[in-house]
């Protein structure tokens, strides 16, 4: 006869609470950054959410980076532009 073990995915330890970024006031003349991962479609993603933001929320600009592969960490120089932004978004394409 088999046997099956069975594991508990539940966590271990006990995980401390995080608290959310402060929710920004106005969107209006905001500066958003965009990171693009460089999946397929994650430019129009970011092109029409943009869009969607000036037209409705006024943002002020968006500044977009892209990854050279989803897996890579953003460079040095891109977290140095997304710093000086209101609020940033994450996209993913495909």
């Amino acid at each position: 006869m088999s046997r099956i073990t069975l594991m508990n995915p539940k966590v271990s330890q006990p995980v401390a609470p995080i608290t959310g970024a402060t929710r920004i006031a106005d969107l209006k003349g905001a500066v958003i950054g965009f990171v693009d991962n460089s999946k397929q479609n994650a430019d129009h993603f970011i092109e029409r959410v943009g869009a969607l933001l000036r037209e409705n929320y006024g943002i002020g600009a968006n500044v977009t980076v892209r990854k050279r592969a989803p897996k890579d960490e953003l460079a040095d120089g891109d977290l140095a532009e997304l710093v000086k932004c209101a609020a940033v978004v994450q996209c993913y394409g495909d």
